[in-house]
C-alpha cells in the first residue's frame, strides 16, 4: 500500500515493514512531519502482533537516516 500526494521526488519517506515485507509507504514534505510519521509507525508495530517482526525505515534524499526493529517472538 501506498500513501503519497507528493510527486516524483518526495524529501522524505517512511516505510513499514512486517516480516520484511514493505506494507506501508508514505511520503512526507518536511523533517518535522516525517519524524512524527515515523514515531507514529513506531508506536503502532509495538501494539500489533509480537509474533511478526516489524521494521521501521526514515529515508531522506534516497538514504536511509534513522531504523527501527523489532524481531518476532
Amino acid at each position: 500500500m501506498e500513501a503519497s500526494d507528493l510527486k516524483d521526488h518526495p524529501p522524505f519517506r517512511v516505510i513499514t515493514f512486517r516480516d520484511g515485507q514493505e506494507v506501508i509507504t508514505e511520503d512526507v514534505e518536511t523533517e518535522v512531519a516525517a519524524r512524527t510519521r515515523f514515531a507514529s509507525a513506531i508506536d503502532l508495530c509495538q501494539l500489533r502482533d509480537a509474533a511478526h517482526s516489524h521494521r521501521v525505515e526514515l529515508h531522506s534524499g534516497g538514504e536511509t537516516i534513522e531504523t527501527w526493529s523489532q524481531s518476532g517472538a
